[in-house]
């Protein structure tokens, strides 16, 4: 989805294979194209659970809506677990 999601996947992804690496006691430079593949995978993964947890989001709020349920909270980049609250009228 965004730079920020690839470049955080990315990251993780990278570092899993590092740690990999530092857990088998070998060079954290050995096998550099795993590198590059953890790090593409990790970029991939989060997009990928970026756009599920939106398109959730999506379902939720039909299947509500349908039930004549208030949708849930969320917008473009934030979608809390909880509907919204209602105000009290005291």
């Amino acid at each position: 989805m965004g730079f920020a999601t690839s470049l955080i996947g990315g990251a993780l992804g990278f570092t899993a294979q590092v740690m990999s690496n530092s857990i088998q006691k070998i060079p954290l430079s050995r096998q550099p194209w795993m590198h590059v593949i953890c790090t593409g995978g990790g970029a991939w993964a989060a997009n990928k659970w970026s756009k599920t947890e939106t398109e959730l989001l999506m379902d939720i709020n039909e299947i509500r809506a349908y039930k004549g349920l208030p949708p849930m909270v969320g917008t473009k980049y934030y979608a809390p677990l909880v509907p919204p609250s209602q105000p009290d009228d005291s």
